[in-house]
């Protein structure tokens, strides 16, 4: 088998190694690649499913759940809302905990401004003498005073905190209790709960519910889901326990997506020493709604939110600091209630997820799509910037999705993403490296490293079926033959000689190496090389350097004989001298045989031009003390004229060629530009036939 047939037919075999012999498009080059990358996203799906069901990722989603609620847009203030607080100030004036007296003065006062609901946010289950009658007095002179209670948790221990007792068992109390997640955050809120003995209203339903009676509006069961709740135009079903990015949340009660859309003004926001003052407009309060409570951090009724702000335009003397990520017990009640009253009034409809069926489709259709990215045989860093494009549409129809109120699974179908791209770009990576040093290092025991990197690059161009495509090129065809090598055969022993003519055989093949050259084969004692194959030249300044090289490695082919004739007599071992034969033209090449023995071969009037000039008149045409005959054609001296010196040696006809061809000797390289006819140098008539 020739050197350049072992090179071949293993580049195919390493390349395209299918049942058969027969291989994939080349965009799919190796079936392996694609069904292992496949199995992957088949496995990182599976195995993110799982996670997911057992709440290990729960932690992640909510993150993004948290960034996509700071990104999305902001209501208005609601003007309908006016927060009274209290204030460190406040208590170091009036004391805590508030005494009923003046707690009943500052109702008075709010009442006097007409509003529709007051709110208080404090807990009163006893009595904070002195005034406890009058405050009584003055709840009962004012419905629309509502009260918060603490409907409280045996399991976590947090008991339970009465309303005022003069209010116990009417419709104008609400528990203020509040579903928090595993860190601590508020992104759920209650509309009832239940202990199986009493079903009770939240704080802030009671207030929006209470507001809304002038728009005629009441909360009624859903006319198509008779188990959901309807609250003027929006219909609230209740949150599931794997609602969006939840796993088996504790959804008992009656419970809803906070969604953080609704502001306050801090222009609507007052100190309880203002009020008591007279300093808060009771215009400020006619046909609103009047929350009172806790503003003080001393107090502890805040708490974490996911967004960072909810006040506007905050001025320095506001009562309640804007706190990044911390919000007031009153002021959470005041978005919940603005989030009821724009179901009611705004249609704006609630946050819900996907079904469960939905979302695994989901999750399996992203890690699919980092499979599919991997199928782009690109570079590195084009599949990167692939998969930062594909994360930007995931993130933008998440968006999309929030902005109709769906809760779309991000961080999940991101991370499987990432995963499946990851670990079948990294398995083709390795495959490709595997193949390609195995591949090179066969390569460039024949080919030089140029060559072979190319052949690399190339390869989805060159080799389709197992087989290099046919393909038109021009090259520069070599043959070098040894003078009398049958003489030679005969005077030394079998195992001498072949370790003679190894060392031959190597010092040429290095050369033609060094040289860009390819090795065709060898027949016996004589060497075929191939310059321009088996990547084709797209440019004459292409083909011509082929040919420079070609006719400067056969001189330093003579150059290196001249060493090992001398190594050789000192050794007392033949010396030899070698005939070359140079042709320059077009060619067909491809892969010819079956699946058990494929070669590369090159067929062509070039090829056979190329060895006739190495074996024309075998005896004769050589230079003066030289052991090596370079003949080559009028083809391969036009490219490489000026450049060497030539001896024209005449037109020649050669057997089975009807026309004659003009032949040149190569003497050595070119002496000066021109190439003075001193030094034997000479041009072909440009019309003389090949």
């Amino acid at each position: 088998m020739t050197i350049l047939q072992i090179v071949v037919s293993n580049f195919m075999r390493q390349i395209h190694r299918t049942p058969g012999g027969k291989s994939l498009s080349a965009g799919w080059a190796d079936w392996r690649t694609p069904v292992v990358g496949l199995l992957l996203g088949q496995f990182v799906f599976a195995a993110l499913l799982g996670l997911t069901q057992t709440g290990a990722l729960q932690a992640l989603e909510l993150l993004v759940y948290d960034h996509v609620l700071r990104w999305q847009p902001l209501t208005p203030p609601d003007k309908r809302i006016v927060l009274i607080g209290e204030t460190e100030a406040d208590i170091q004036r009036w004391g805590h905990p508030l005494p009923d007296s003046v707690l009943a003065e500052a109702l008075e006062r709010l009442a006097q401004g007409r509003p529709r609901v007051i709110g208080v946010d404090k807990y009163r289950d006893l009595p904070a003498p002195p005034g406890s009658e009058r405050l009584d007095q003055t709840i009962r002179n004012h419905p629309e005073i509502v009260w918060v209670m603490k409907f409280g948790n045996a399991a976590a221990r947090e008991p339970a905190i009465a309303p005022p007792a003069i209010l116990a068992n009417s419709d104008r109390i609400g528990f203020s209790d509040v579903p928090l997640d595993e860190e601590g955050l508020v992104r759920r809120g209650l509309l009832f709960l239940d202990d199986g003995r009493q079903v009770v209203s939240a704080f802030s339903l009671i207030v929006a519910l209470r507001y809304l009676q002038a728009e005629g509006i009441r909360l009624q069961p859903d006319p198509e889901n008779p188990d959901h709740l309807r609250l003027g135009p929006t219909t609230l079903p209740p949150l599931a326990t794997d609602e969006g990015g939840y796993v088996h949340a504790d959804t008992a009660g009656y419970q809803y997506l906070l969604d953080y859309r609704g502001r306050l003004s801090a222009k609507q926001i007052y100190t309880l020493t203002e009020v008591l003052e007279g300093r808060a407009p009771a215009a400020q309060f006619t046909d609103k709604i009047v929350l009172l409570g806790s503003m003080a951090v001393s107090l502890r009724d805040d708490f974490q939110m996911p967004v960072r702000h909810f006040l506007m335009d905050t001025p320095s003397s506001t009562p309640m600091s804007d706190r990044p990520g911390r919000i007031a017990g009153v002021a959470l009640h005041a978005l919940q209630i603005n989030q009821l009253l724009r179901f009611a009034l705004a249609g704006d409809a609630p946050i819900r997820g996907l079904s469960h069926h939905v979302e695994i489709a989901w999750l399996w259709l992203w890690c699919m799509i980092g499979f599919g990215l991997t199928l782009c045989r690109w570079r590195f860093r084009w599949l990167l910037a692939l998969m930062a494009g594909a994360l930007v549409a995931l993130g933008g129809m998440g968006l999309l999705a929030w902005s109709h109120h769906v809760w779309l699974p991000l961080a999940t179908p991101a991370l499987g993403l990432a995963l499946v791209a990851a670990l079948s770009g990294g398995y083709r990576s390795v495959h490709d490296y595997v193949e390609k040093r195995l591949l090179m290092n066969l390569l460039v025991r024949h080919v030089a490293p140029e060559v072979a990197d190319t052949l690399w690059r190339e390869r989805e161009r060159l080799v389709a079926g197992g087989r290099l495509i046919p393909q038109r090129l021009t090259a520069t065809v070599l043959f070098a033959d040894i003078q009398g090598f049958t003489t030679i055969a005969e005077t030394l022993e079998p195992a001498r000689l072949m370790d003679w003519l190894n060392v031959y055989m190597e010092a040429m093949t290095q050369v033609v190496m060094t040289h860009e050259g390819v090795i065709k084969q060898y027949v016996g004692d004589q060497i075929m090389a191939l310059f321009g194959a088996p990547v084709p030249r797209q440019t004459e300044a292409e083909i011509a350097s082929d040919a420079m090289q070609a006719v400067q490695c056969a001189l330093d082919m003579g150059e290196r004989l001249q060493h090992l004739n001398t190594a050789w007599a000192g050794q007392r071992l033949p010396t030899i001298a070698v005939r070359i034969g140079l042709c320059t033209g077009p060619l067909i090449a491809g892969s010819l045989g079956g699946r058990q023995r494929i070669e590369y071969a090159v067929v062509g009037d070039t090829v056979n031009i190329a060895s006739r000039l190495e074996s024309f008149d075998k005896e004769a045409h050589f230079s003066a003390g030289s052991a090596c005959r370079i003949l080559i054609s009028a083809s391969t001296f036009r490219h490489v004229d000026h450049r060497f010196q030539v001896t024209n040696v005449g037109r020649i006809k050669f057997k089975g060629k009807q026309q004659e061809i003009t032949v040149y000797r190569v003497d050595g390289p070119s002496l000066t530009p021109d190439c003075a006819s001193a030094a034997g140098a000479c041009r072909p008539d440009s019309t003389l036939p090949e």
